[in-house]
């Protein structure tokens, strides 16, 4: 029953999405919301690390920089096809986010942090050095418009928020799948208690190597399609600087909660959009509403909604530390 209502509302959350449109919002104003859809696919994906893994990782900008400088690059000396590339942005992250994984599985908390942010700089390095293909410091210019498979272009703020709504409920519904399924489940054991599921056999490396790729998928699956927003890109979005940007989204939203990281990143883009034109100084409110959730609202919005929609069946599913033997990834 609890399921069929979490079905309904979402159910509901999309539809009203779908019929925004109609309602004569300005062009600027569905860009901006496709970038907010875009962010928290990114910041849900950072979710899958934190919240439900425990990794605090500083890297994450790397996959979500490198998606997008693939599928920029792809469609302007390629081809512009949505179902080539965005795959090719997935695919390169995924690539990345394997190698970072493979190299960071083994550590945990500080040593993971601070081994996550060098090699995300290594990544930023590349970009940033290799101006011949990245564009350097000035970033990646005249990408075209993504079309479809028959050759209409994909431009308009109202197809860029539809594309953009779509790449949400996937995302999402790939990231509860993971949650929800015996290795989601695992992780969440390594998180809570590592030593005594290592004594059951179950091998932690591999664990967090595949947390790191799927999150690493939907990342880039995000990073893909941010440079068709404003047919640019550029180095920052791979910046060490990025990654805690979507910490933060994070934290505003609510770790451990999917739909938080859409909450997080809706509340630092409208800051950052319409306080900045009163103010240089937006950085300082966003810190601000920081400070106050990590005071006030220490599990952050997205956790108080969740908790408040449980007693009527809405909220997502709780995941517990408790794993079952079998069919869980050794």
């Amino acid at each position: 029953m609890a399921a069929h209502r979490s079905t309904l509302v979402l159910s509901a959350v999309v539809a009203a999405l779908a019929v925004l449109p109609l309602a004569g919002v300005p062009d600027h104003h569905l860009r901006l919301i496709a970038e907010i859809l875009i962010l928290g696919v990114a910041v849900m994906s950072l979710d899958l690390l934190i919240g439900y893994g425990g990794l605090v990782s500083l890297g994450h900008a790397a996959m979500f920089g490198v998606g997008a400088y693939a599928a920029a690059l792809f469609a302007t000396h390629v081809s512009p096809d949505l179902l080539l590339a965005i795959p090719a942005g997935i695919v390169a992250a995924t690539l990345v986010g394997a190698v970072m994984g493979a190299l960071v599985m083994r550590s945990a908390n500080l040593f993971l942090l601070i081994l996550t942010l060098l090699l995300s700089q290594m990544v930023w390095e590349v970009i940033f050095r290799w101006r011949d293909v990245t564009g350097g410091a000035d970033g990646f210019r005249g990408i075209p418009q993504l079309t479809l498979p028959g050759g209409t272009a994909i431009g308009s703020g109202v197809d860029l928020y539809y594309l953009a709504g779509v790449l949400a409920v996937g995302a999402y519904l790939v990231a509860a799948s993971f949650v929800n399924a015996p290795i989601g489940k695992a992780l969440v054991g390594t998180r809570e208690q590592p030593i005594r599921m290592a004594a059951l056999g179950y091998s932690i490396p591999r664990i967090r190597l595949s947390v790191f790729m799927v999150s690493s998928a939907i990342a880039g699956a995000a990073g893909a399609l941010y440079p068709f927003v404003n047919l640019y890109v550029g180095p920052q979005v791979a910046h060490w600087t990025m990654s805690a940007t979507l910490v933060i989204m994070l934290v505003l939203g609510g770790v451990c909660t999917l739909f938080g990281g859409f909450i997080g990143a809706a509340i630092y883009l409208v800051f950052q959009t319409h306080v900045s034109s009163y103010t240089d100084r937006w950085q300082l409110v966003v810190g601000l509403a920081f400070v106050a959730t990590v005071l006030f609202v220490p599990r952050g919005l997205g956790r108080e909604l969740h908790q408040l929609l449980r007693p009527l069946g809405l909220g997502e599913p709780r995941v517990t530390a408790k794993t079952e033997k079998k069919g869980t990834v050794r």
